[in-house]
């Protein structure tokens, strides 16, 4: 009897690995697709400058954490079936609470995050996650022959060469690096240890002249997460040759 069980587990776990590496290989097959340039478009030096950004003209950044924190709560909540989990069956469904604002339902990589990861003060969640994702209100942008730099408030220089992928470490962990350009966006993506995914999109607005970032962020923590943030030009690139 005792070696049916057994057995049994096994097998559900071997599927249930089965499908962790599929959805990490689809994942990894979906952003391999998306192929960056290496060389800037004619149009890509006039993101060079320096940037403030307007409030009115972009999201809410704290209307929108909003939901993110709850959704973030509920994730970090025990699973029903999970060892441990007080008054909890074994093998228990979802909950309604288990999907985020898009509708997405957990993985088994999130119901693993949820039970590894001790209980945390919400004060001291929100001020978290409010300082990773919050957009910066200045961007300093320079172009060179090869790469972009990006200076956002008073945090250090960043260079980013197109087609180079970097190891970095941040408040947000370990991640694999990468940029380029996007018809007249510059791109970067962040593939984190952690499997967490963030990418900031930089480019002109045809019309009004503002740079326009699109952020967005995935993660086990807290779901789906996205961002418009405009910004008005402070000091106009310098003219070719001066």
């Amino acid at each position: 009897m005792h070696s049916r069980i057994h057995s049994g587990n096994r097998l559900v776990a071997a599927r249930r690995s089965l499908c962790a590496v599929a959805v990490l290989l689809s994942a990894v097959a979906a952003g391999a697709c998306t192929t960056l340039a290496t060389q800037p478009p004619p149009a890509g030096a006039a993101l060079a400058g320096q940037w403030q950004q307007d409030s009115a003209a972009s999201d809410n950044f704290e209307a929108k954490l909003t939901p993110l924190l709850e959704n973030q709560r509920h994730r970090m909540l025990p699973r029903h079936g999970a060892v441990g989990t007080s008054g909890a069956r074994r093998g228990g469904g979802r909950s309604s609470g288990d999907r985020d604002a898009n509708g997405n339902g957990d993985t088994a990589s999130e119901e693993a995050y949820a039970l590894m990861v001790p209980p945390e003060d919400p004060d001291k969640v929100r001020s978290r996650l409010g300082d990773e994702l919050r957009p910066p209100a200045a961007l300093l942008i320079a172009i060179d022959a090869d790469a972009l730099q990006m200076t956002p408030d008073a945090e250090p220089m960043r260079r980013f060469l197109p087609g180079q992928s970097i190891s970095r470490i941040d408040s947000s962990g370990a991640a694999i690096v990468d940029s380029g350009w996007d018809q007249r966006a510059f791109v970067i993506r962040a593939h984190y240890t952690n499997r967490s995914e963030r990418s900031w999109r930089y480019e002109l607005e045809a019309g009004t002249g503002l740079l326009r970032v699109s952020f967005e962020a995935n993660a086990p923590e807290f779901g789906r997460f996205t961002l418009q943030t405009r910004y008005r030009r402070v000091v106009a690139p310098p003219a070719p040759g001066s």
